[in-house]
């Protein structure tokens, strides 16, 4: 019996890679119609899940089931320069407006929305500025200053910066209330990888880092769990997972199933989902 439930997670998690890398095997869950081949974020949204595009679409928000069927697109009366990820807490959704692949946009948002019989009302954006960008002219790829995930971990909205030059990130928090300013890293992650989407799980304390490899022709995507405790990412202790596909991941959730979804830009399968459970990868990664 022992063997074969080795032989189990051997197969499911790939084997071990590194010390700290395993692969994690991802099932198909459904490709999206092609007005949202570029999806960007993803959330967690009742019984299913909201997502949007990235720059060069329409503003609107896409309601899909669990199983990835698109079932409502809410327009949004404001302006998508480039959506890269969305966050949740409680009844109010945050739309990241903070792409910046060439580090040269000045006025980087958050957009608050909520919904209401599956309307959207806007709320009054909120700036973000890098206190430690000076320089606004870099070439392209070539700077520390994109930026393409959001998630709310405990009581604060974190926002992780897309470091080209290193493939760290950075964690920025951001204020909802009250005066905007400049935005402080109050911690870097190495996390070998340019992050595109981020969640937090309550239940263990877990944060969800999903990124991929600057490699434009193979790119290699994994993610990153990492426990999280009195506002601040115990790194030491984060777990790394390649995935089993390749390409341009850039939205990851949980699922009410536990199970972890992560979405892919592209015109092939775009929602895909972890064949085990986030609480039986903690338990079983060395």
């Amino acid at each position: 019996m022992r063997i074969l439930v080795s032989l189990y997670w051997i197969f499911v998690l790939g084997g071990c890679a590194t010390a700290q890398e395993q692969s994690l095997v991802l099932d198909t869950v459904a490709t999206f119609d092609t007005r949202l081949s570029e999806t960007s974020g993803l959330i967690r949204w009742q019984q299913g899940f909201i997502t949007h595009n990235d720059s060069g679409n329409d503003a609107e928000l896409f309601m899909l089931t669990a199983n990835g069927d698109l079932i409502a697109r809410l327009p949004v009366a404001a302006g998508n320069h480039d959506w890269e990820d969305i966050a949740v807490q409680g009844n109010t959704l945050y739309v990241a407006d903070i792409g910046n692949n060439n580090g040269r946009r000045p006025e980087l948002s958050i957009l608050p929305l909520t919904l209401e019989q599956n309307k959207v009302q806007v709320h009054p954006s909120l700036p973000v500025a890098y206190a430690e960008q000076t320089h606004f002219q870099p070439a392209p790829y070539q700077h520390n200053f994109d930026a393409e995930a959001l998630t709310w971990v405990e009581d604060d909205l974190w926002l992780f910066t897309k470091r080209w030059l290193d493939q760290q990130t950075a964690i920025y928090t951001v204020p909802t209330i009250g005066k905007p300013r400049p935005l402080q890293a109050h911690q870097q992650l190495n996390t070998q990888m340019l992050v595109t989407g981020a969640d937090f799980d309550t239940k263990t304390n877990t944060l969800l880092l999903l990124g991929y490899s600057r490699n434009w022709w193979h790119r290699t995507a994994w993610i990153w769990l990492y426990p999280v405790q009195e506002g601040r990412v115990l790194e030491r202790q984060g777990l790394r997972f390649r995935l089993s596909e390749r390409g341009q991941f850039e939205g990851i959730a949980l699922g009410q199933d536990r199970l972890i979804y992560v979405t892919r830009e592209g015109h092939n399968t775009n929602l895909f989902r972890s064949r085990v459970s986030l609480a039986a990868l903690l338990a079983h990664s060395p």
